[in-house]
């Protein structure tokens, strides 16, 4: 009995359907990425008398890991503050209060929070007591972090979607393809290991995302505070409720390997297939709801499609494996005459529903198809499709293998492959599988990426020196010749251009950022909005927001420079309703 193109069909709108029921159950609404929208102290503000709380306001629900929030004095010191909170019945806000009084100087709130989707978002302002002119002295920022949880948490997270891979490929081969390989002794031991591979990796991602959020190391996996951050995330959620079901599932995996028929009928075949199907669909769910599928548009649609395209991976990718490592070492020449083609056709729906699913992805997160190549997310995606098709091409000849040795549907008449030719096919199965592997660690980064559409309208542009360091014993130091940095927001008649910046003086303290927007000959060039702001990458502070007074292609800000070192202005020029391009310009800060 083979798998028709009717009953791949019915196996693709089962599918769907389970993954949209489940994840309307369990998602929850979220749109995009929280912004900090005010602040008190606000960035730039000036205090005659000293603050007593330290307060943000975001566009969206936050987590605020322990060390989420702090404060830097006039010396460049860490400050001690009270614990982050929210406000009560206000996820949105953040509030931490001051210890004591502040004396006068330039103070840096530094703030790292964890948004809706899984991911940490961090920026930074800078505000004054007392004396307008004071400056902070040149010392580095304490409380430095090693970053070590964000490679063990990325690697923590491939394992997740390998075992997941491994758990669900084994266990609907066995249900549809192979129902008496559940009796193999090397099956069991396949999708055992899927399983085992599965809950460790969600219980490592749920000790390592507190260390990983906080942009900390792995000494903190087992911090109660990172530990209760994690938690109170959506991630953290979804991870126990996989816990959860991993830990349900064992008595159906029991029944599958000591109750299942060696040859059940269609009936039982079909209902073990859509069993194994909702199991999966309930745990891919779990990735989808706390990660890029809650933001952006069409998000209500976005997570479904994701689950989708997660169990049709995972069927095809899981299911090589277990072809490769369980079933064609046994050289059972009357089961792999009925298994192969089943598979083979199970396939085939799986890659034309990561097809369309993915497709729908990029739209949602690509946007367009410049994105693909100024873009880290983009250029990641290309070398996951590129692998993607050499995946493909593979099944393409592996069809057509299956389709000389077998004939279609597994025609029972042809007497099968020979030794020598079932052994080329194992060993094109495991080259097969080591790029499903390849592809599984792009899909894990991707994950943990910036989408595209959103990394291209912040770096879109070429950054070049706009300042020179000047030396400390300058009287009146003066500042240097600025270079025109291009844009090109779109193809309307105002859509490219240059600008120019000069931050003076160029030194830690008190100075003034002075942008012109200019036409491509030069002229000033009036646009609907400019904005700027600060980061300083080395020490991993920012963005400092800078508001911007003027018109005219030309604009004034005011700043304060907390600490030396190589600074970036982004610059945000919206030339249109719908058009914009973002300049990021180097500027060498002295002490």
């Amino acid at each position: 009995m083979t798998l028709t193109r009717t009953r791949g069909a019915g196996l693709a709108v089962l599918l769907a359907g389970f993954a949209t029921a489940v994840s309307l159950v369990v998602a929850s609404p979220a749109w995009a990425h929280a912004e900090l929208v005010d602040a008190a102290p606000a960035n730039g503000q000036i205090y005659q008398d000293s603050p007593r709380t330290l307060l943000l306001q975001f566009t969206d629900p936050v987590t605020v890991p322990p060390d989420g929030l702090r404060l830097f004095g006039p010396d460049g010191a860490r400050i001690g503050i009270g614990a982050p909170v929210h406000r009560v019945g206000d996820d949105t806000s953040v509030e931490a209060p001051l210890n004591g009084k502040l004396a006068d100087g330039v103070y840096t709130v530094s703030w790292r929070v964890v948004s809706s989707d899984s991911h940490p978002v961090q920026g930074a302002y800078t505000f004054t007591v007392g004396t307008p002119g004071s400056r902070p002295a040149a010392v580095t920022p304490s409380g430095d972090r090693s970053g070590d949880a964000a490679t063990a948490y990325g690697a923590a997270r491939w394992a997740a979607f390998a075992g997941f891979a491994v758990l669900l490929g084994t266990a609907f081969y066995l249900a549809w393809c192979w129902p008496a390989g559940a009796r193999r002794r090397l099956a069991r031991r396949v999708l055992w290991a899927g399983w085992g591979a599965s809950l460790a990796a969600a219980i490592a991602c749920g000790l390592l995302y507190g260390p990983y959020v906080a942009d900390g190391d792995v000494a903190g996996a087992f911090d109660p505070r990172l530990l209760s951050t994690t938690w109170a995330t959506g991630l953290g959620r979804a991870l126990g409720i996989r816990v959860a079901l991993l830990l349900a599932a064992v008595p159906a995996l029991v029944w599958l390997l000591n109750r299942y028929p060696d040859a059940p009928d269609r009936r039982t075949r079909w209902t073990a297939a859509a069993a194994v199907l909702a199991a999966a669909a309930a745990l891919a769910v779990t990735w989808s709801i706390a990660n890029h599928s809650v933001s952006g548009e069409a998000g209500g649609f976005a997570v479904p499609v994701d689950v989708v395209h997660l169990v049709a991976g995972s069927v095809w990718l899981g299911g090589l494996v277990a072809l490769a490592m369980t079933h064609v070492p046994t050289r059972d020449a009357v089961t792999l005459r009925v298994a192969v083609p089943r598979f083979s056709h199970t396939a085939l729906v799986c890659v034309a529903l990561m097809v369309a699913t993915g497709l729908f992805q990029a739209w949602r997160q690509v946007g367009s198809p410049p994105t693909l190549f100024a873009t880290a997310y983009g250029r990641v995606l290309l070398a996951k499709v590129a692998l993607v098709v050499v995946l493909v091409a593979f099944g393409a000849a592996a069809r057509g293998w299956v389709a000389r040795h077998y004939g279609a549907g597994g025609n029972r008449r042809r007497g099968g492959p020979d030794p020598h030719q079932l052994y080329a096919f194992y060993r094109r199965l495991l080259t097969e599988t080591a790029v499903g592997a390849v592809v599984l660690g792009l899909s894990a980064a991707l994950v943990a990426m910036e989408p595209a559409r959103v990394a291209y309208a912040e770096h879109r542009s070429t950054a070049a020196p706009a300042n020179t360091a000047v030396p400390a014993n300058r009287v009146a130091p003066v500042p240097a010749v600025p270079t025109p940095v291009p844009f090109s927001a779109g193809s309307g008649p105002h859509s490219r251009g240059a600008v120019l910046l000069v931050v003076f003086p160029p030194k830690v303290g008190p100075a003034q950022l002075h942008l012109s927007v200019l036409d491509p000959n030069g002229a000033p060039l009036n646009v609907p909005e400019v904005h700027a702001a600060m980061t300083l990458p080395d020490r991993d502070l920012g963005p400092i927001p800078v508001e911007l007074q003027g018109a005219g292609g030309h604009y004034i800000g005011q700043l304060n420079l907390p600490f030396p070192g190589r600074w970036q202005a982004v610059l945000t020029v919206r030339t249109t309703e719908t058009d914009q391009a973002t300049v990021r310009v180097v500027v060498d800060v002295s002490a």
